[in-house]
């Protein structure tokens, strides 16, 4: 079920990376999301003029960046050049999940930053970053563009929270956490790392993942997916009008 999850939403625009689509996932109440509202991928910054042609088209007019900037947020030598036209019509929003220099949340989440058992204390301990970045897909005009550095982390955090508050079943969240997971090892890439030995963040380079490992990967992080299912509360942090926001974004009607 996993591997035939992994597969769903997946998209290609041009240039990007782990492009893909919180639509289809199936709902606790029967149905499933809607295509075409809430979209999730790696940095877009790899977007060719084609690729950012190809998000317009599908209604994205928002795009909500998880990143840490402006360490995450530079555009560097492996990324298209593109024209300022096409980004004409959009809106770019910075809704940082963490606070890279609270001395706290690095304690605390900073050695699993990549797995599911940090969301909760991150949610506990930078609760206003969580909601203003649920809120700001939630409220986007038209539809909306939702990543991080390489989509899996940071917006399988964010995506399986929206889902969760929409009322997509348990497997949905794990297929689209286990998608994001998979199509984000498809790529090499860079990004910033925090190192807890060194107690600071370290610019980190790694190559695409073999489907073995990424198996291993997941499996080691699906238990922990399911206890954060199991306990979380989008009330704990948001306004019912936010919750009623998801709900009317990521449910048909």
């Amino acid at each position: 079920m996993l591997i035939e999850g992994a597969m769903m939403g997946a998209l290609h625009w041009p240039g990007g990376r782990n492009v893909r689509d919180l639509g289809g996932r199936a709902l606790r109440t029967g149905g499933r999301t809607p295509f075409g509202r809430v979209f999730r991928s790696a940095a877009p910054e790899h977007l060719t003029d084609d690729g950012w042609t190809a998000a317009k088209a599908a209604g994205v007019r928002t795009v909500v960046d998880l990143r840490n900037a402006p360490a995450e947020t530079q555009r560097a030598g492996d990324h298209p050049i593109i024209r300022p036209e096409s980004l004409h019509g959009l809106v770019f929003v910075p809704a940082p999940t963490e606070d890279p220099d609270d001395a706290e949340f690095l304690r605390v989440c900073g050695p699993s930053l990549d797995h599911p058992r940090s969301w909760a204390d991150n949610a506990r301990l930078a609760p206003d970053r969580i909601a203003f970045a649920v809120r700001s897909v939630a409220r986007a005009q038209a539809a909306v563009l939702l990543h991080c550095a390489g989509g899996r982390d940071r917006t399988g955090m964010i995506s399986a929270m929206l889902l969760h508050i929409a009322g997509a079943t348990e497997e949905a969240i794990i297929e689209d956490y286990a998608a994001g997971w998979r199509g984000a090892g498809a790529y090499a890439g860079h990004g910033w790392l925090y190192d807890p030995g060194r107690k600071s963040w370290q610019r980190h380079r790694h190559g695409p993942t073999e489907a073995g490992d990424l198996d291993v990967q997941v499996a080691d992080r699906v238990p922990a997916l399911r206890d954060w299912i199991a306990t979380f509360n989008g009330a704990d942090f948001l306004e019912p009008d936010d919750i009623r926001a998801v709900q009317a974004l990521l449910r048909k009607g």
